[in-house]
């Protein structure tokens, strides 16, 4: 698979988290709601009830993987690059319309927050994050994979690691959460990230032979 030339657009990382939602199916409960609403002749017409020739209008409800957002706050990760990478994930959020399950993470973790976005402004949303606060240190990411594979509710969310790709992992084998991807922090310099993300995704192929195809925004 190969790297971008470009960074990814808005809509390139919009159409990338929708295709592995609907990859990974529906689940019984969650944030993220989908509705439907057909025609029906099994129900009346609400404006006109007694017309059976006008069909009614039924509203079915779906539920699609929470998103779960771990945005890196380590130290090569300056403010513009965090709050680019927030904005992106508010927008994506609003076009989703659905709530975000949110962490930042360096050597640490934060503490697991839910931002509820849907139906609330950009600013409403921003307002938000920025009362969440930032870890900062070293960068670690088999912590995440703990902290996801802990929990069998995490598991069943789409995890998304926003990062520079700035680590190696061990040379140990370790369990890769399944349904964990990444994406790339689109202020940096474009080609210096695509080489961080070329030797993460080589030294990971102990741990997950297919880890390229995790990386959202990152390959064609």
């Amino acid at each position: 698979m190969a790297f971008r030339k470009q960074p990814p657009s808005k809509l390139d990382l919009f159409k990338d988290i929708t295709r592995v939602l609907r990859r990974m199916g529906k689940v019984n409960k969650s944030q993220n709601i989908f509705r439907t609403t057909n025609a029906t002749f099994l129900k009346a017409n609400r404006r006109n009830p007694d017309d059976f020739n006008k069909p009614g209008r039924i509203t079915s409800v779906q539920y699609m993987p929470d998103l779960h957002i771990y945005i890196d706050t380590s130290g090569s990760i300056s403010e513009e690059n965090y709050q680019e990478a927030v904005m992106m994930l508010i927008r994506i959020a609003k076009k989703l319309n659905i709530n975000l399950y949110f962490n930042s993470f360096s050597h640490f973790l934060s503490q697991e927050v839910m931002l509820r976005t849907e139906n609330k402004s950009t600013a409403q949303i921003w307002k938000e994050f920025r009362k969440i606060p930032k870890v900062s240190g070293g960068t670690e990411y088999t912590q995440i994979w703990r902290y996801i594979n802990a929990s069998r509710v995490r598991q069943r969310r789409l995890s998304l690691m926003v990062t520079d790709f700035d680590w190696l992992p061990p040379s140990t084998r370790q369990d890769h959460p399944k349904n964990l991807y990444y994406a790339p922090c689109s202020a940096m310099d474009w080609s210096f990230m695509v080489d961080l993300a070329k030797r993460y995704a080589d030294s990971m192929q102990h741990i997950d032979p297919s880890i390229r195809q995790r990386l959202l925004g990152m390959v064609v």
